[in-house]
C-alpha cells in the first residue's frame, strides 16, 4: 500500500463564501484579494472568518483585537449574519 502525504490528500481550500455578503456594508469585494470574496473593508481578513469565529464564541471585540480588524465592521458585519438568521427562520 503506498503512503501519500496528507497535503496531497487535503480538501482544496474554501472558494466561496459562506453566505452572500453583498448588502453588508463593512465587505468588500475586490478580484486580487482572497480571489474576489468578501473581505472585512480593506483588508485581507475574510468575511467568513467573522462568521466562524463568532459562532465559535468569540465576542467581536476578540475577533477585532485577534485579527486587527475594525471593530464598527466586525459588529456590522455580525449584525448583518444575525439578521439573515432572523430572515431565514421566518
Amino acid at each position: 500500500m503506498e503512503i501519500v502525504p496528507a497535503i496531497e490528500t487535503a480538501p482544496h481550500p474554501r472558494q466561496v463564501d459562506l453566505i452572500d455578503w453583498h448588502g453588508c456594508e463593512a465587505v468588500q469585494f475586490d478580484p486580487l484579494k482572497l480571489g474576489g470574496r468578501a473581505t472585512v473593508g480593506a483588508t485581507r481578513m475574510d468575511a467568513d472568518g467573522v462568521l466562524i469565529n463568532y459562532e465559535d464564541g468569540m465576542t467581536a471585540q476578540e475577533i477585532s483585537e485577534a485579527f486587527g480588524t475594525n471593530l464598527d465592521a466586525v459588529r456590522t458585519i455580525i449584525a448583518f449574519v444575525e439578521s439573515r438568521k432572523l430572515k431565514a427562520s421566518v
